[in-house]
């Protein structure tokens, strides 16, 4: 899929989630047969999960990320110093 507004997918994906939450939200308190201090309280709670399980997701992502960059950097630190020890080969004429 090729991107032509500059948003990385994880943000048009996040962009996404609080779209359908928003529209959710607004549905919800049109149909609820509470009152509105009720709703209110309700969508606060309901904010505050999204908000938190987003956080979550983004640092098990970020970590995740760390975690191979830093295997990556590991494994090709290994792979130079192996060749770099290794003897050159000789050219023949």
């Amino acid at each position: 899929m090729k991107q032509t507004s500059g948003m990385g997918m994880g943000t048009g994906i996040a962009m996404a989630v609080v779209a359908g939450v928003a529209v959710g939200a607004g549905v919800a308190l049109l149909l609820a047969p509470c009152s509105g201090a009720d709703a209110r309280s309700w969508l606060a709670r309901k904010s505050r999960d999204v908000k938190d399980r987003t956080m979550n997701a983004f640092a098990s992502g970020k970590e995740a990320v760390q975690r191979t960059a830093g295997d990556a950097a590991r494994e090709l630190s290994s792979e130079l110093s192996s060749r770099a020890t290794s003897p050159a080969p000789t050219l023949r004429s």
